[in-house]
């Protein structure tokens, strides 16, 4: 090295500090570069997929809104059928319906479970969820607007110590075709009746017919009404519906007090003390049938149909023309 020149000394300094730049740029500032590179190639990855991640999250956020309105739609279907339909509920409600609009002449009422077609899947299979259907039958008459009538012993034509038979037959007997017996009800408290319950849920309350038929002087109203509900393995809704339709309003087991007789309408009580005593569930003759009527008026009835020549028309008087003189169609 001592035998070079100053020149040849100088060259080979300027070598020496071109390979350090060279190796520099090399090991130095291309390293850095391809770093940066990679770095921007990595945030762009990660912006990206922070895109991604906020389309998907505005995705769930407009899924849940979905899932939640039709959760609600779910829940609001449930609740408009009946969750657990009880049959001396649904009977209760129906009889307590018809009373309270003035109906008390019951004379039959039948509850049925109706079959409902189950759903079936397009792979043939059927749901396991179902709708269920109580088809609830009752028939009411109306009065004759002749007849006497009896509900509740009031009037009180039961003979006691202080009613002779005899005079309570005169009693009743004058009584036929007067006032306050003298008018045909229960047709418009039947239908009144039909109507509250008809409009109660519309969703799970049916009106299947209505009919009407003449008996005897009276009228026959026949009502079938259907309530519906459904058979859920997994219900999303919770009822607590308080509906009086759902909710038993009346006796609990053990607290109906029988002291004074038969719980409903006996065939025949012959209890004294009873407040069906007298109001018997039994005709003198069972083609003239009045359900409305007690024993008495029913036999006095068939006493003035027999002596009507059992036409009716001429018992009521009905559409009777007046009795012609006879002294002044002599005298013309």
């Amino acid at each position: 090295m001592n035998n070079l020149t100053a020149r040849e000394k100088g060259f080979m300094y300027v070598i020496t500090l071109l390979i350090i730049v060279v190796l520099g740029y090399f090991f130095g500032v291309r390293t850095l570069n391809n770093k940066y590179e990679e770095y921007k190639q990595q945030l762009a990855a990660l912006e990206q997929k922070r895109a991604y991640l906020d389309q998907i999250k505005q995705n769930n956020a407009s899924m849940e809104a979905e899932i939640k309105l039709l959760k609600e739609e779910c829940e609001k279907l449930e609740l408009s059928f009946i969750d657990k339909i009880e049959t001396e509920t649904i009977q209760q409600y129906v009889l307590k319906t018809f009373e309270e609009c003035g109906c008390p002449y019951l004379t039959e009422m039948t509850a049925t479970d109706i079959g409902m077609p189950s759903v079936a899947y397009p792979d043939g299979t059927a749901a396991q969820d179902g709708l269920v259907c109580l088809q609830v039958t009752v028939k009411y008459v109306t009065t004759d607007g002749f007849t006497p009538t009896q509900y509740n012993r009031n009037p009180d034509f039961v003979p006691s110590d202080e009613n002779d038979v005899v005079k309570t037959a005169v009693e009743m007997n004058d009584q036929f075709g007067k006032d306050p017996f003298d008018q045909r009800k229960g047709y418009n408290e039947f239908i009144t009746a039909v109507k509250k319950i008809n409009a109660e849920n519309p969703d799970c309350i049916k009106v299947n017919s209505v009919t009407a038929g003449s008996v005897n002087g009276y009228m026959e109203l026949t009502a079938q009404i259907s309530f519906y509900g459904t058979n859920l393995r997994k219900r999303l809704s919770v009822d607590d519906s308080t509906a009086p339709y759902t909710s038993w309003s009346g006796h609990k087991e053990g607290e109906i007090d029988t002291d004074g007789g038969f719980i409903g309408f006996p065939y025949v009580c012959d209890y004294e003390n009873s407040c069906w005593y007298g109001v018997e569930n039994l005709n003198a003759d069972p083609t003239q049938d009045k359900p409305f009527a007690s024993y008495w008026a029913n036999y006095l009835f068939n006493q003035k149909y027999a002596k009507s020549g059992e036409n009716i028309k001429r018992l009521i008087n009905f559409g009777a023309k007046p009795a012609e003189n006879t002294e002044e169609k002599k005298t013309a």
